[in-house]
């Protein structure tokens, strides 16, 4: 196969941080300022700016990678466009001092007095949205973020953040980060005409569905202590329970078979789908969220993304095993809680 001139993918491109923090997390790949260093410094080389984190990364050492992207050598505040999620896994996460303690101990590990988006992490059901709202409105007007953010939230819940936000003047959410990728398309069904009627740009986490194109991925998987799948792990319980089904499985081993034709990986055919094919599209403002636990996986995953549009009949095809596995009842979905 003749190979690609590199070409800017038309979406943002964020760098996601999930890996990075305390070596005493079994998620955190990335742990030591030197190594943060060495992968921020690639992701800036080609040309990206944005990188996302939150209060709760990685998971079991919450806070630790906020830490780690505040450390001065990165200089990060100088050049990149931060943005975090506020803690919101406890009921009363979402109380007006529980936010405000939040922030201010996300701006301080950062090493920043503001950053791009401030996220709700997830829905706190204990809390009521107005008063959530109210403190997020509060800390915007106080300089401490640019734009606020949901995450994993029903179309429901955004309706009705919407309305008390317009009800009571305060600040709006205008960025939504959710799951998204060739088989979690569930966002396409209300999401994205809600987001867009009010201006609301939609960023994909998961674009590669977490790996599960790739041949590697398989069943073991979830017994694989350094895997992301390993249901040791909350988190890996969770993307395993979504994703391990056999409809799945045999959807993926179909793009892979066709992707196979034009030298093409199930892996990087999920994350050209996602960027080059989808929904999604630059004039929203939209972004895909790559993640990477080593430096060439990352480089790997940037050479991927500026590898350009998929053969139509590859496209077709991942289209096609939507179709056949879009209304399992069970599956990976937009709002990961």
């Amino acid at each position: 196969m003749a190979q690609r001139e590199p070409c800017k993918p038309p979406l943002r491109v964020v760098l996601g941080t999930a890996s990075v923090g305390s070596a005493q997390s079994p998620l955190a790949k990335i742990t030591t300022v030197e190594d943060l260093q060495q992968f921020v410094s690639k992701f800036r080389s080609r040309g990206y700016l944005d990188i996302d984190t939150a209060r709760a990364y990685p998971v079991g050492r919450g806070g630790t990678c906020e830490k780690l992207l505040g450390a001065a050598e990165l200089r990060l505040s100088k050049w990149a466009n931060v943005s975090t999620k506020v803690s919101s896994f406890m009921p009363g996460s979402h109380r007006t001092k529980n936010i405000g303690l939040s922030i201010e101990r996300s701006l301080e590990a950062l090493n920043t007095d503001s950053v791009d988006i401030m996220y709700l992490h997830a829905p706190d059901r204990a809390t009521p949205f107005k008063e959530t709202c109210q403190a997020m409105h509060n800390a915007f007007m106080d300089g401490k973020f640019e734009r606020f953010g949901l995450s994993n939230y029903s179309v429901e819940q955004v309706e009705e953040i919407l309305r008390v936000c317009e009800e009571n003047g305060f600040v709006k959410p205008s960025v939504y980060q959710g799951q998204y990728n060739p088989i979690c398309r569930g966002a396409e069904e209300r999401l994205l005409t809600l987001l867009r009627e009010h201006n609301i740009a939609f960023y994909a986490y998961s674009p590669s569905a977490c790996g599960f194109f790739s041949s590697k991925v398989t069943r073991s998987s979830a017994k694989d202590k350094e895997s992301r799948w390993n249901i040791a792990s909350p988190l890996g319980a969770k993307y395993s329970g979504d994703y391990f089904q056999d409809p799945l499985f045999a959807a993926a081993a179909i793009v892979r078979q066709m992707a196979t034709r034009y030298g093409i990986t199930g892996h990087a055919a999920a994350i050209r789908w996602t960027t080059w094919h989808s929904e999604l599209g630059a004039e929203y403002g939209d972004a895909v969220i790559i993640g990477a636990s080593k430096l060439d996986q990352l480089a790997e995953n940037l050479d991927i993304l500026e590898q350009g549009p998929l053969p139509e009949p590859l496209v077709e095809t991942m289209n096609s095993v939507w179709e056949d596995v879009k209304n399992l009842e069970k599956g990976p979905r937009f709002s990961f809680v």
